[in-house]
């Protein structure tokens, strides 16, 4: 039960951040937007192992998928989703690396 809160809160906070980020922007940045919730809600598991990384340092989630979706997302969007965190994307690719997770990624980017 917990855990289905939490992914509903984030959701939410992605949602609220993003509503707010395209009354504010332009078409193109709106249709961007959209993309950087995607790449990361499209991926099941993912919105709850970042905010598992980022709230209580458990980089254990992070599955391939997740690390492809964290690493092909555009440096446009890392600020809309956490505003107030620029350490966020460094820290989730680093994990990422150290999972092993980046030369799987680039392999699965590079296949048709």
């Amino acid at each position: 039960m917990e855990a289905t809160t939490s992914k509903t809160l984030i959701i939410f906070c992605l949602v609220a951040t993003s509503i707010a980020a395209v009354s504010l922007g332009s078409v193109e940045e709106t249709q961007s937007l959209g993309g950087c919730l995607m790449s990361f809600i499209s991926v099941e598991g993912c919105v709850e192992a970042i905010n598992e990384a980022v709230s209580h340092k458990k980089f254990d989630e992070l599955e391939p998928k997740c690390c492809k979706a964290i690493t092909l997302l555009g440096d446009n969007c890392w600020p809309i989703l956490f505003p107030d965190q620029p350490y966020v994307p460094v820290l989730l690719e680093y994990a990422c690396k150290l999972l092993g997770y980046v030369p799987k990624v680039e392999n699965v980017a590079a296949a048709p």
